[in-house]
């Protein structure tokens, strides 16, 4: 059984999604919040399996409540948006969020999304946002990305931007050196680089981290 928590502020939509998930067999929606501190609190207190989250809320953006969701907890996360701009997409990606699709009426889409994220442990993408390659395949500079990095990869190379040690980053995500180092070397392999400024470089370049970076620390 997967269970839900919905952070959304519009009550139609709060409504046909919680509906349509305690509909199925496999899942079930055990809160629902209106706003990004009521859902942060009751993700706290509820531990759900997964959240869909709306990035436009009343209090503070749905960005900062992936943030604090992902710090704390291994609860996975679907952006459910009406935003599809690639910098939005890329900004909930930074922030920790698993899955991306956008508000539409389409539960069967929702429902998909939730499955393949929580069950296959892959993020899912509206057809509507990889059509543009927003995030499958980015061309810069003649280079070809096939590989985004993953949620986890990106948390990572925003703690580098920062300028934290591998220790730092193991203590912030709660896990180990040797996990970190492994991630990171994935990195590497995914932007095609052998160091962390040449990283950093490309990394700026594909907008997973500001391009002010150069100026922390």
């Amino acid at each position: 059984m997967i269970r839900l928590t919905l952070i959304e502020d519009e009550e139609l939509i709060r409504l046909g999604i919680t509906t349509a998930i305690n509909q199925q067999p496999d899942m079930e929606m055990v809160g629902v919040a209106r706003s990004g501190i009521e859902g942060i609190n009751l993700v706290k207190e509820l531990n759900p399996d997964v959240i869909l989250v709306d990035i436009g809320l009343p209090d503070i953006s749905g960005l900062e409540v992936i943030k604090e969701v992902k710090i704390n907890s291994k609860t996975k996360i679907v952006v459910l948006s009406s935003h599809s701009s690639q910098g939005t997409v890329q900004s909930a990606l930074n922030a920790g969020a698993d899955s991306y699709i956008l508000k539409k009426n389409n539960v069967p889409l929702i429902l998909e999304a939730i499955k393949t994220t929580f069950y296959d442990n892959k993020s899912f993408f509206d057809p509507d946002i990889s059509r543009h390659n927003f995030l499958f395949q980015q061309k810069i500079k003649g280079k070809t990305y096939q590989d985004h990095l993953s949620a986890t990869e990106m948390q990572i190379i925003s703690l580098m931007a920062d300028g934290s040690s591998n220790k730092l980053i193991a203590e912030r995500l709660f896990i180990t050196e040797s996990t970190v180092k492994g991630h990171i070397n994935k990195i590497f392999a995914k932007l095609d680089v052998k160091d962390r400024v040449n990283a950093l470089i490309e990394a700026s370049k594909l907008g997973y981290i500001e391009q002010d970076y150069l100026k922390v620390g």
